[in-house]
């Protein structure tokens, strides 16, 4: 990932950050030590992005060192439930990144307004225009076709939809 502009390049942690009980819900999680899901995730990867590929294969080895635990379940549904797990000490951050496009209107509200009802940090990372009721709406910048990283309902940084770059934007 390059933090700045686009086309620098910046290393990610070879490890997942210590302290927290990573959990998830998918409708159809894929299991990353099962080698025929793994070769249909890489099948995903556009050709000729083979920084896509080195991210995938780092990403895989730290899962499998220490797999998070994902669910089978509805975003909506199942989110109060997961998040009622988690060890009080710790902080909730709910993420989600290139989700919500695939998720109707409704199901988004419905959505925002359950990570609102949580005591969580709440990081999203989507298209513009997708996460409903956007503090502000900053302009992206030129010559790209950026994602929105969102932190409580403000636009704090750009960023590139498979994790190239990362431009933090400015108040």
């Amino acid at each position: 990932m390059s933090a700045g502009k686009p086309g620098r390049g910046l290393s990610g942690p070879g490890v997942r950050p210590g302290g927290g009980v990573p959990a998830g819900i998918d409708l159809n999680p894929l299991d990353v030590t099962d080698e025929e899901e793994d070769a249909w995730l890489r099948c995903l990867i556009w050709p000729g992005e083979p920084d896509r590929d080195e991210r995938l294969t780092a990403a895989v080895a730290v899962a499998r060192q220490d797999p998070p635990r994902i669910i089978r379940g509805d975003l909506v549904d199942g989110l109060v439930d997961l998040a009622s797990q988690a060890p009080s000490h710790a902080t909730l951050v709910v993420f989600h990144s290139a989700v919500l496009v695939y998720v109707s209107q409704s199901r988004r509200r419905d959505f925002a307004a359950a990570v609102r009802d949580l005591d969580a940090v709440w990081l999203s990372n989507e298209v513009p225009g997708v996460l409903p009721d956007l503090i502000n709406q900053p302009t992206p910048p030129p010559d790209t076709d950026p994602f929105v990283l969102v932190r409580d309902g403000t636009a704090v940084a750009f960023t590139d939809g498979h994790g190239k770059w990362i431009q933090w934007i400015t108040p």
